[in-house]
């Protein structure tokens, strides 16, 4: 077996010797997930962490929202969608879908800010945390910010999928442009707005 891969079982409270042996049993607790999140030192992205993003709860979301990079105003507060940039989008999406913040979820494929590097490696270690969090959660809906996110789970041809749905598991899943981007490309603004509204009737 891939040391790397023992690792990341050891992180989850595997035991190794000749074989890989879990001591906990078959499942884990939302709340052992997030220890082994905010503990983790399987790659180094962790040197740069000053607090891992895991949601404080399992929430009764309808939808997640997955993003690639952490930023700096999250590393610092240890909150989700810290920035104004991202509260500005959240108070917007909360309007457009009427949901209240309760049920959205929000995970990162990289669980430690990263400077906005992607290292495959490191999202190799991260993902399974992901789908853990997927275990918990099962949202009708994810929408998949930015093409490394998409690219992440999987899939090919981010720009052509973009404002599409997809099936992921047993969600759906929208691919669209990151907040960042987004910024910065402000003519694609509209067009992801009523991208956005198209979640409403899967609700």
């Amino acid at each position: 077996m891939d040391k790397r891969r023992l690792y990341y079982l050891k992180a989850f409270g595997f035991e190794y010797l000749e074989e890989v042996k879990r001591n906990k049993g078959a499942n884990i607790s939302f709340e052992e997930l997030q220890n082994s999140v905010r503990k983790c030192t399987l790659c180094n992205f962790s040197k740069l962490r000053k607090k891992s993003l895991i949601e404080k709860e399992v929430k009764k979301a309808k939808v997640l929202i997955f993003q690639t990079y952490i930023d700096k105003y999250e590393n610092e507060s240890g909150e989700f969608f810290a920035s104004k940039l991202k509260q500005d989008f959240l108070l917007k999406f909360k309007e457009l879908l009427d949901l209240s913040e309760d049920e959205i979820y929000f995970s990162y494929v990289l669980k430690c800010f990263s400077n906005f590097k992607f290292d495959k490696n490191s999202v190799e270690f991260c993902l399974p945390y992901f789908y853990s969090e997927l275990e918990f959660i099962k949202p009708k809906i994810i929408l998949c910010l930015g093409e490394e996110a998409f690219l992440s789970l999987g899939f090919e041809n981010f720009k052509v999928y973009v404002g599409q749905w997809l099936r992921f598991n047993e969600s759906l899943i929208m691919p669209n442009y990151d907040l960042d981007y987004l910024s910065k490309n402000p003519s694609l603004y509209a067009n992801f707005i009523e991208d956005i509204k198209k979640i409403k009737g899967y609700l």
